[in-house]
């Protein structure tokens, strides 16, 4: 395989970073660029001024050949979404268009007018009203008698065994309430467990434009934003997990700003990271781990 075309030199490192990223997933399909037209949405000179650093590519034509790869394509939206912060060159204008060979501007077919309907059959015609069959009224509300008749001498009876039975309902109702609020385990102590435990449960999938609210709370002298409960996960850049937006939001409270909550630890988080690590007297490297999760979450 031919060796690469070095890359522009106005690219910054994010930049070149991402391109280094889709030329090693290139290869790793082992397809040229006829065939990657043929396999993705974009066409031969598309791909070869995306892959040469020419321009910024789509973020969907990052997910197609992240997916060719076998690659994450998270991870690689990640890369995207900080290399675009900084791109100087030509932004992504690029239509997601069937892949051509052709080293001109891609050509847009127009959009196929909507056919005629005709107008007796663009609504179905009504159902024909049936008639209304008369609706099944219990014999008892028809003032007919249901079984055989219950002998008067037995009513009575029936009304106070009701009566004994609403009375048990309410005593094990208020016996409820009172264990709630008495036996140990329970009340203040018992929502702040519940608190604690209110983490992010679904599986963490990265989007370029969502942003995540924060609910920071104090359980057992450790503060905690509702994400994630971890105490040692190692994060980096280009990071995207729960444990991501569980930092950002904890960075923020402690007054170290990113710019916001997006469960991606770029440039701005690490900067974040590496403040509370000079600060704590810890080795200042950009990583989230063990002694600096125990210093954010005091």
């Amino acid at each position: 395989m031919a060796p690469w075309k070095a890359l522009p030199e106005h690219l910054d490192p994010q930049a070149g970073r991402l391109v280094d990223r889709l030329r090693r997933l290139k290869d790793a399909t082992g397809l040229s660029f006829t065939a990657l037209a043929t396999r993705t949405s974009y066409s031969r000179s598309s791909w070869e001024r995306y892959l040469n650093g020419r321009k910024l590519p789509p973020a969907d034509a990052v997910t197609e050949l992240a997916v060719l790869a076998g690659a994450d394509p998270d991870r690689m939206l990640a890369l995207h979404t900080l290399a675009a912060q900084t791109w100087t060159g030509p932004q992504p204008k690029d239509a997601a268009t069937p892949g051509t060979s052709g080293a001109g501007p891609e050509p847009t077919e127009p959009e196929p007018e909507p056919e005629a309907v005709p107008e007796a059959a663009a609504a179905p015609a009504p159902a024909p009203a049936e008639p209304d069959a008369p609706a099944a009224v219990p014999p008892v509300l028809r003032g007919e008698p249901d079984g055989p008749a219950e002998p008067a001498r037995a009513r009575p009876a029936r009304r106070a065994l009701l009566a004994a039975g609403g009375a048990l309902v309410v005593v094990a109702a208020v016996l409820a309430v009172v264990v709630t609020l008495v036996l140990p385990g329970r009340g203040a102590t018992g929502a702040g467990e519940e608190e604690h435990r209110r983490t992010a449960t679904e599986e963490f999938a990265f989007k370029p434009d969502r942003t995540y609210d924060c609910d920071v709370h104090r359980f057992e002298g450790r503060l905690y934003a509702g994400h994630s409960d971890t105490q040692d996960a190692l994060l980096q850049q280009i990071s995207t997990t729960w444990e991501v937006v569980e930092a950002q939001c904890l960075l923020e409270h402690r007054g170290y700003r990113i710019g916001g909550i997006d469960g991606a630890y770029g440039p701005a988080t690490e900067r974040a990271v590496k403040r509370l690590q000079d600060k704590e007297g810890l080795v200042v490297d950009g990583i989230m781990g063990p002694h600096t999760w125990e210093a954010l979450r005091r």
